[in-house]
């Protein structure tokens, strides 16, 4: 694992709810969860990537509340440190947008933009 894959794994972990690479969940998982795009720019470079946090629910007052914890620990920007530097992440423009599911009334996911900037070898 990279250093940039451990830093991204690092946060979105750290939101009381499983975080799994985009596309990767394990078959069993179950809601909520956070799913993101391993992105690996270059050590000194950035770029644009996104996250998904997924919900079972009629209303949005849960995944609201962890989209508030989310936007709330990356402030103006979060430094995620590494073995060898660190990671920076900021909010994209839009930051949030809830995505809807055709078919699934209960089944609730917002898409995340975020930039990254890699400080790290």
């Amino acid at each position: 694992m990279t250093n940039t894959a451990r830093a991204l794994y690092q946060f979105f972990s750290g939101f009381g709810i499983p975080a799994y690479v985009e596309y990767n969940p394990p078959d069993d998982a179950e809601l909520p969860y956070i799913t993101y795009q391993l992105i690996e720019p270059d050590w000194d470079d950035g770029g644009t990537f996104y996250a998904r946090v997924w919900y079972r629910s009629m209303s949005l007052v849960a995944i609201n509340a962890k989209l508030d914890e989310i936007k709330n620990a990356i402030g103006e920007g979060v430094s995620i440190r590494t073995p060898g530097g660190a990671v920076y992440l900021t909010k994209g423009t839009p930051f949030i947008q809830h995505m809807p599911m055709e078919g699934d009334d209960t089944l609730r996911v917002a898409y995340l933009n975020f930039n990254i900037h890699a400080l790290t070898t």
